[in-house]
């Protein structure tokens, strides 16, 4: 038998680990929320989106002999002092690897990273069991509901306008408030913004009365309805529908897409009601977990 070796990935190793990535996120048991099921997509998220730590010094790789049989990394985020796990990512009878790469990875993890992040899918016992293992708090539960081109009458929707300076920081309060403690803050959000990643909101007797935040990836495809809060005084007046018409609309106006996806928390009843009346699928629960590795006195 071979001995397993880890060690850090070359860059030109990155279509290699994408593809092993690709394949084990498909099943909900190794899946990972924030990492993508598509290898295109995944290869130039390690390419491109690694800004802070590269992705030859954030991840770890598990070889046996020239087969690549493990990958877990993190993706830093300096300005907000955290990073977000990917993985673990382990091929069957490997599995006693994982926790050895884990300590790889937390040994080259930046000295300001304070917090840690994981959000894998709720039949992910290995992620779960890592995360207990090593003192994670989960946040949340949230459910990842899937809609199809198809599904989306367009007569239901109405243009709306994206979220300007003014209201940034309401829109943050608002977000905080809804979504304490999850993967983006308010701040996260509107720093996020770009021709890609668009923030509507509702103006009501000119008050801010609530907004949604949007992500579309044309190139890949894909799009997903990220966070969308109505304030409490408003509710119960349509806006919720309002906003996630308008979004899905807008989402729609590329002719790259075919279908999206949102994230909610599985809890709010509400919600998930409102989604699956508007032609939302569940298709996946995942558990955010999140792990601080300073405390301030």
């Amino acid at each position: 038998m071979k001995e397993t070796v880890l060690a850090f990935p070359s860059k030109n190793s990155i279509e290699k680990v994408a593809t092993f990535i690709a394949m084990l996120n498909q099943h909900a048991s190794s899946h990972i929320g924030y990492c993508g099921k598509m290898q295109e997509e995944i290869a130039s998220s390690l390419k491109n989106d690694l800004t802070d730590v590269p992705f030859e010094k954030a991840f770890i790789v598990a070889y046996e002999g020239e087969i690549l049989v493990g990958v877990i990394g993190f993706d830093a985020d300096f300005e907000n002092k955290s990073a977000e796990i990917w993985g673990p990512f382990i091929a069957t009878n490997h599995e006693e690897q994982v926790p050895l790469m884990f300590e790889k990875m937390l040994s080259v993890l930046p000295s300001m990273v304070e917090k840690l992040c994981m959000f894998p899918n709720k039949e992910n016992k290995m992620a779960t069991s890592l995360a207990v293992k090593y003192d994670f708090s989960k946040k949340s539960e949230q459910a990842i509901l899937i809609m199809e081109r198809k599904n989306f009458l367009s007569s239901q929707s109405s243009m709306l306008p994206t979220l300007p300076v003014q209201f940034y920081g309401e829109m943050a309060r608002l977000h905080d408030l809804a979504f304490p403690g999850t993967y983006y803050n308010g701040e996260q959000i509107i720093r996020r913004m770009n021709d890609h990643r668009k923030v509507f909101f509702y103006e009501k007797d000119d008050i801010f009365a609530g907004y949604i935040y949007v992500e579309v990836e044309p190139e890949f495809s894909e799009a997903s309805i990220e966070f969308f809060a109505v304030d409490e005084r408003f509710r119960g007046k349509g806006i919720g529908a309002e906003l996630l018409n308008g979004a899905i609309a807008w989402i729609y106006s590329f002719k790259e897409m075919e279908k999206l996806q949102l994230c909610v928390d599985a809890t709010n009843n509400h919600a998930l009601k409102l989604y699956r009346k508007s032609g939302f699928n569940l298709t996946n629960e995942l558990h955010f977990f999140e792990k601080k590795l300073k405390v301030h006195v």
